[in-house]
């Protein structure tokens, strides 16, 4: 045994980085994220112990034995192990599972955490180890459990309502799916409705002209006309005059669903973003990808406070703080980048066009967060004719006045405030050809970019940031709803499963699935027992399965419950009902047909 220490990270490319920051007294190996997989088949069935408090089982991974065999080997090797996986619940349950494997070898084993890939932060992980977070595991053990209990339960149900053995549920996905086909759906039977506007020119003794509209609402044609006929009268009274500042505040620095939005309104798709964002963060160039929580350190607010003075950049007087939604986690700082003297484009080149594009964009929100609002001149006129004061019309205008944030944005605003100056009292005329009456009809919702899908879980609390890109891709991927260009479109499969699903399971409630969300959160503090979540869940979940399947023309397994498939005897070509978890459990009923 050597006096090295072996610490084990996920990703190669991180790995390396590492190495060349700490040396050659460590040794510092990838284990390709996760190395175990819930088992499935033959005497696991589904990978969860049901009956005996939902013990999962779980295997080494088909494609990981070889990088067991290598950590086992190099961990026999070294006086010390450290397990360096990602500071978010995945790396916690690759932390434990790694620590399972690696035990045997009587090396002791420690979990580092830290944020971003510096020499500093390194160290302070290393001297800062500890014990894994056993209710992080669980937390992150329950999302897996829920996930397969659903997955393996109610996509066989579709395959044998729809008589289709590619057909998928998940506890998860099929909500979001559902969040395009309820839009669609609003969408077909949205009922236009019509509605007038009237819109009139005004001009002063000098001849300047200005456009002001009638401030009352017109919804059928009789009112309209009559408010039109109350606006053509040639002379109009100026009774309101509003000038005022409108302050525009710099926003926070960006979390990961945000990149992810801003980047997909610039035509990259989230899947894209994140692996921009991974190579990045593995690069050392940027802070924890993975992150709901608009906190930034103090020393780091102060570090970006005193570069913006020196590069002439103007600060508030006070630095500009942030609060966090209620369901953010909060265990990572908002995004940033490590060295704010690699400023993109200019003495620092990134070679990948993704890497380069979310590089700056997460640059210049950082910045930008601690800078002084953007400040807008307002101008608000209100007139009526110079005989009727109960009919009105009203121009309003802003023009920028103070970049702010906005410059480092790269943000132009060339609006402009196109009214003439006037006092309260002044004579306007009426413009020949005015007023004009135009008749508009409300418009159906949009369909959901990726922007605002993604905006939507946030803000309903369904899922969580890292995982969005991998749901957007199965939903398309499995034609559940089709994208066209960055529109999502529901399809006729979409409507069929997502109806069926609705009309037996709970999972599928927008509230329900948020609920769920809050309770791994919680068992992640400590403030809800793993158990007690699943206990809860799983009995009237099978409740709901059982009638799905008795409602849908489907028969239960006497023996243990389970649906069963129609079968076909090899001997006789006989036709009969069997197990559906035959293959999984060995569980033998059958029932003729």
């Amino acid at each position: 045994m050597s006096d090295k220490t072996l610490i084990i990270v996920e990703s190669p490319a991180k790995a390396h980085k590492i190495q060349d920051l700490l040396g050659s007294d460590f040794i510092v190996a990838a284990s390709f994220g996760h190395i175990t997989e819930l088992a499935h088949g033959g005497r696991h069935g589904i990978g969860v112990e049901i009956d005996n408090n939902f013990k999962p089982h779980y295997v080494i991974s088909s494609d990981k034995v070889e990088v067991v065999d290598n950590l086992l080997a190099l961990a026999k090797q070294c006086k010390l192990i450290l397990i360096f996986s990602d500071p978010d619940r995945e790396g916690f349950g690759i932390a434990f599972h790694l620590r399972e494997r690696l035990k045997d070898t009587n090396v002791p084993i420690k979990r580092g955490l830290f944020n971003k890939i510096t020499k500093a932060a390194l160290i302070k992980a290393i001297n800062e180890s500890g014990e894994i977070d056993m209710n992080i595991v669980k937390s992150q053990q329950n999302r897996q459990i829920l996930d397969r209990i659903v997955g393996f339960s109610a996509s066989p149900f579709l395959m044998s309502s729809f008589n289709s053995k590619s057909l998928s549920a998940g506890r998860v996905q099929s909500v979001v799916s559902r969040m395009v086909i309820d839009r669609e759906i609003e969408i077909e039977k949205f009922k236009p409705e019509d509605y007038w506007v009237i819109q009139t020119q005004l001009s002063t003794v000098n001849k300047e002209t200005f456009i002001a509209k009638f401030t009352g609402k017109l919804s059928n044609i009789k009112d309209a006309e009559k408010a039109k006929q109350d606006l053509n009268q040639s002379d109009y009274v100026v009774s309101e005059v509003l000038s005022d500042e409108e302050k525009k505040p710099a926003q926070p620095p960006l979390i990961t669903s945000t990149l992810q939005r801003i980047m997909s309104k610039s035509g990259m798709d989230a899947s894209v973003c994140m692996q921009a964002a991974q190579s990045l963060y593995e690069s050392g160039l940027i802070s924890y990808l993975r992150t709901d929580s608009v906190r930034i350190s103090d020393e780091g607010i102060s570090e970006l406070r005193d570069f913006l003075t020196k590069n002439g950049h103007a600060i508030p007087k006070k630095p500009n703080l942030y609060k966090n939604k209620d369901s953010a986690q909060d265990a990572h700082e908002a995004l940033y980048p490590i060295y704010l003297d690699v400023i993109p484009g200019k003495n620092y080149q990134i070679a990948d066009k993704n890497q380069a594009a979310v590089y700056k964009c997460i640059y210049d929100h950082f910045l930008a967060s601690q800078m002084p609002p953007a400040i807008y001149s307002t101008l608000s006129i209100t007139a009526h004719p110079q005989n009727n004061a109960k009919v009105k019309v009203k121009a309003t205008g802003k023009a920028l006045k103070d970049e702010g944030y906005l410059k480092v944005l790269g943000i132009i605003d060339n609006s402009a405030i196109d009214i003439p100056n006037l006092k309260v009292g002044e004579i306007v005329n009426l413009c020949k050809g005015s007023p004009k009456l135009e008749r508009k009809s409300t418009q159906p919702p949009p369909r959901y970019s990726e922007d605002k899908l993604i905006k939507e879980l946030v803000s309903r609390n369904i899922g969580r940031p890292a995982t969005y890109a991998d749901l957007l891709s199965k939903i398309t991927a499995r034609n559940y709803v089709e994208k066209k260009g960055n529109v999502y479109h529901a399809t006729e499969l979409g409507k069929n499963i997502t109806n069926v699903l609705v009309k037996y399971f709970t999972f599928m409630d927008y509230d329900y699935t948020a609920k769920l969300e809050k309770q791994l959160d919680e068992i992640e503090t400590g403030k809800l027992n793993y158990l007690d979540m699943l206990n809860k869940f799983y009995p009237a979940f099978k409740a709901e399965l059982d009638k799905a399947y008795l409602n849908e023309g489907g028969t239960l397994c006497e023996k243990c419950g389970a649906p069963m498939v129609t079968r076909i005897n090899k001997n006789n070509g006989q036709k009969f009902l069997g197990c559906s978890q035959w293959s999984k459990t060995k569980c033998s009923g059958i029932k003729q047909l």
